[in-house]
This record gives C-alpha cells, sequence and structure tokens, in this order.
C-alpha cells in the first residue's frame, strides 16, 4: 500500500526529457550484485556513445535502444561498462519519460506514452513480498553479534530510509587509517594530506624580495617595484624558476585533513590499521545508514546501495525482480531536497520541496537579479515521501487526513490532479492509458458557454430595444444556482427571471409551469425590460 502511495503519480508523459546525465554499469559492479553486465543494461537507452575499448571506433550511439544485438555487439568487443539512462536521472518534470524508462517489461519496444509505470513497480515489489521470510536471524557463535535483519523487515528498513540497527561506521573522507587506544576507548583517525600550490608571475622589471626556498605569509610580499608590490597570496614555501625574461614564484604547502571517530566496543573492523580508504567505504560490521551515504557520496551511491540490498533479499529467497521497478521507487525517496539557505527567494530553511519545483522557484530568484537558494538532497522513506506529494488529496487519503486538510486549507493549496489517486477520489477520467494523451478530451470552460451564449441571444433578438450588453454580464448569474441551460442539453431553468413593466409591477415567471398554449399567447413582451435577479 505504501509502494503504490509513493508512485501512483509515476506516468511516462513524454517520449524523452532530453537529459544528457545517466549512471555508469560496470561489470565488476553487476558482479557484486549477484547480476551479469548484459542483464543490468538489456532494455535500457544510451546516454553516450559506446566506443571499442582498444580501437577507439564508435559501436552503439547515444540514445540506442541495448537489445539483444546491441548486448552481442558489446559482448564480442568486450565492452565492460557503459553509461546509460536511468529513471533517477530523468529530467521529466511530472511522471516520467519513455527513453530514461526503457524497454516495455511486458511486451517489448519502447514503453508507451500513459503506461503507469509507478503502479506496475510497486505491484512488482509487493506482490513477491508475500513469499519473504517475516523473521529475523540471530548470528550464532560470534561474540557480541547483533541480530541480522533479513526478509521483509530489511526491506522495509531499506524503503523507509531507517537507521539500522547495528549501524556500520563509514569514512567521510579518502585517506590512511590510523587505529590507537586510548585507555579503554579505541579512535579510528584517516588522515589525508593535500599539497596546495598558488603560481605567481613576476615580470622583468620587479625585483624579487623573497628567496628561493624561504617561508613566507600570505600578505608577506615577494617582489617590488617602487612603490607596487607583489605579494604572496597564501602561507608556505617559495619556489622561484626563471622563464625567459621574467620570473614564476611558487607557493607551496601541505595541509593535513583529520577526520576520526570512537568505535563502539563491539564494532567489527572491516579494515587494518595503515590501510588507504576512500570517501564512503564501509569501516566496520553492518549495515550501511542510507543517509550517511547521501550525505557523504551522493544520490547515485545511494541508490546503487538500496538497490543492490532489496535486491539481495529478494534474491536471497529466489525471487527475481526486474532493477527498473525499484529504481522508479527510489526516484520518489530521492527526488526532494533540504533548504539550507533562503538566498532571495520565498523559501524557509528546513522546507521540504521538490528539487524541480526548486530549481525553477532558482531560476526565477536568479532571472530578476537575486540571490538563489541553497539546498541538500535528501532521502525519504515510503511513508514521509507519500505524506510529502504535490496533491494534498493523495496525501490526505494516506495517513493524516485532519492535518493533511488543514494545512491546504491555511495555505490556499491547489491540487493539479496529476496523479491516479486524486483523479479517482473526485471521479475523474484517471490521466492514464496508452490513448489517453492522444485522445484528451478538451473541456469547454461553462463560463465561457454561457457568456457566447447570452451574447448570441442579444444579437438574435432584436425585440429586446435598447439593452445594454453590460447589463447581462457573468456577475449577473449565480453558476452555483443555475440549474442548466438549453443549449448545453441541460435541465431547463427555474424560477428567477423577473419580466416587469416597473419596479411596482414585478412578476416572478416559473417557466416550468408554462404550457405551450400559454407561451403561444404571450406573444406581447416586446416592450418589457429584462432583469436579472
Amino acid at each position: 500500500r505504501r509502494l503504490v502511495d509513493v508512485a501512483q503519480d509515476v506516468i511516462i508523459t513524454e517520449d524523452d526529457c532530453l537529459t544528457t546525465t545517466g549512471i555508469w554499469i560496470t561489470e565488476q559492479e553487476a558482479k557484486t550484485m549477484g547480476e551479469t553486465f548484459a542483464e543490468r543494461v538489456a532494455g535500457r537507452f544510451l546516454a553516450a556513445d559506446v566506443s571499442d575499448p582498444e580501437t577507439g571506433e564508435v559501436l552503439l550511439k547515444r540514445n540506442e535502444l541495448l537489445t539483444e544485438a546491441a548486448l552481442a555487439t558489446l559482448a564480442r568487443h568486450h565492452v565492460e561498462k557503459a553509461y546509460v539512462r536511468n529513471p533517477l536521472t530523468c529530467e521529466a518534470r511530472f511522471g516520467m519519460c519513455a527513453h530514461c524508462y526503457g524497454e516495455d517489461l511486458a511486451r517489448g519496444g519502447l514503453i508507451k506514452t500513459g503506461e503507469a509505470v509507478g503502479i506496475v513497480a510497486a505491484q512488482s515489489i509487493g506482490e513477491p513480498g508475500t513469499q519473504l521470510t517475516l523473521r529475523t536471524f540471530h548470528t550464532g557463535g560470534v561474540a557480541g553479534a547483533d541480530d541480522i535483519t533479513q526478509g521483509l523487515p530489511r526491506v522495509e528498513e531499506l524503503f523507509e530510509a531507517r537507521t539500522p540497527k547495528g549501524e556500520a561506521i563509514i569514512a567521510e573522507i579518502d585517506g590512511k587509517v590510523s587505529i590507537a587506544r586510548e585507555g579503554e576507548i579505541r579512535i579510528l583517525r584517516i588522515s589525508r594530506t593535500d599539497l596546495k600550490r598558488r603560481e605567481v608571475r613576476v615580470p622583468a622589471e620587479y625585483e624579487l624580495v623573497a628567496a628561493d626556498g624561504d617561508r613566507v605569509q600570505e600578505d608577506v610580499v615577494i617582489a617590488r617595484k617602487g612603490d607596487e608590490t607583489i605579494l604572496a597570496g597564501m602561507d608556505g614555501e617559495v619556489f622561484i624558476e626563471r622563464h625567459g625574461n621574467h620570473h614564476v614564484a611558487t607557493i607551496r604547502r601541505e595541509e593535513t585533513e583529520v577526520w576520526e571517530v570512537e568505535l563502539p566496543a563491539n564494532a567489527r573492523l572491516r579494515i587494518e590499521d595503515g590501510q588507504d580508504v576512500q570517501a564512503g567505504e564501509q569501516l566496520t560490521e553492518g549495515a550501511k545508514n542510507p543517509k550517511e551515504i547521501l550525505r557523504i557520496s551522493g544520490r547515485e551511491a545511494t541508490q546503487l546501495y538500496l538497490l543492490s540490498e532489496v535486491q539481495r533479499v529478494y534474491r536471497s529467497q529466489g525471487v527475481n525482480i526486474h532493477d527498473k521497478h525499484i529504481e522508479v521507487i527510489l526516484r520518489q525517496l530521492l527526488r526532494r531536497v533540504m533548504v539550507r539557505t533562503a538566498g532571495d527567494t520565498d523559501l524557509l530553511p528546513g522546507e521540504l520541496l521538490d528539487r524541480f519545483k526548486f530549481e525553477d522557484i532558482n531560476d526565477y530568484a536568479v532571472s530578476r537579479g537575486g540571490k538563489p537558494a541553497r539546498a541538500e538532497p535528501i532521502v525519504l522513506g515510503l511513508t514521509k515521501a507519500a505524506l510529502n506529494t504535490e496533491s494534498f488529496l493523495a496525501m490526505a487519503s494516506f495517513q493524516e487526513t485532519t492535518r493533511v486538510l488543514t494545512e491546504a486549507a491555511i495555505r490556499g493549496q491547489r491540487d493539479e490532479l496529476r496523479g491516479l489517486k486524486e483523479n479517482v477520489i473526485i471521479g475523474k477520467l484517471i490521466p492514464v492509458g496508452t490513448g489517453f494523451s492522444q485522445r484528451r478530451v478538451a473541456v469547454t470552460n461553462l463560463e465561457d458557454e454561457v457568456e457566447l451564449l447570452i451574447d448570441a441571444e442579444i444579437d438574435q433578438d432584436e425585440d429586446l430595444g435598447d439593452v445594454d450588453d453590460s447589463d447581462l454580464s457573468m456577475e449577473d448569474f449565480d453558476l452555483d444556482e443555475l440549474d442548466g441551460v438549453a443549449e448545453l442539453g441541460m435541465e431547463p431553468l427555474g424560477a428567477g427571471v423577473t419580466l416587469a413593466d416597473s419596479d411596482e409591477d414585478a412578476v416572478d415567471l416559473d417557466f416550468n409551469s408554462l404550457d405551450e398554449e400559454e407561451e403561444e399567447d404571450n406573444d406581447s413582451f416586446e416592450d418589457l425590460d429584462v432583469e436579472i435577479e
């Protein structure tokens, strides 16, 4: 149910969003996930040309679908990586584009516009979930080992983006590991040394003040010409070289960054003292926290981790689910950002909003010469993601109905009815189906229809005399009380039209009470004024 609520508005809305971004899929990465390279890229569109690794010859062009024939070409030339389009990188403002989704898994060929891929993804993940185990296993024989969450509870933990039990420690920077003990406490440190350098061109007419090998401060003069001076610009050691008729002074310094963390007493290390590690690498046994992966390594690494972990659980039970279904759900969990600084926008720090909406607001601020807002990507669990959509009707039908409707009323929110749930709730045709976009019904505005009818009646009825068009405007009609207009195929009008020679002689005429004979006898209304109550 939560999966459907999150993905119900993911519909193929356009053919191609024209994005040039994608994700790299490599053979090595596919093996770690228990799949072949061909299985992972099959049915996807290329986001960049694929070349022969030896000759450099272009084998497949960008935006080409990886069919069986294309995969055979990659295998023949021993291609081990491809940059492919992916639901997570799709730039479609609403729903998703066909090229980022790729092949229709049910019928083959390019997915058609109007397919409800979100509902299909939710059902494809939810239905085999009944086959998963409901238990958590205890690891026997290992001192201090925690229970390992498996099966359905693990899938729920991943999709809800919860902090896992026995959370693993992740390296925040690249560098060399050192492990020290301070009393009873173990400290893990990662240190990284960066070489910073700044080059300064010293023209021939300037006299050098600093010598080769000197240590200087940022505001120290290294060359002078009368009252004009050249400053070092940063702290460090000076190295001077002659280039033709001028000198080049290079200021260099080493900067050491240290990141340290206190290890829990029962933490089991996956690395050794003195080992080089990369940012985002797992240092201790346990499950990674998706929020930490997002903060340190970004959206793509978070998607890959969640995808591989969900697949690992399902494969352990012998269930096969295509990666695309999980990616559609992950797109929804990773599509929001949290505002950090508001800039010259109306946003508030801490506010959650759709990243496409955030970009639109920033573009508007910049176009007016303002300062853009800053935000960071966040990962929401299924429940929070379902309660943070653009549609208040969909949110209210999910959970916390009173709060959602109260907030919507206070803010004066508008629901664009883009998803399935909101259209079902109000009894409208749902905006899905492969023929829907081609055969979309144009709904004529009722107010425009009535205005046209009034104008037509005034033009045709010469017996009305000097009636000013402004006397008959939409302000005189209450559309909520307007029971119908004969020309629109509705019920006849009820009482409400007053025919009178003067205000004193006003008579209410009930059209429903007139029969045909009375209508034929009433041929003397030529000189009457028409008033609308």
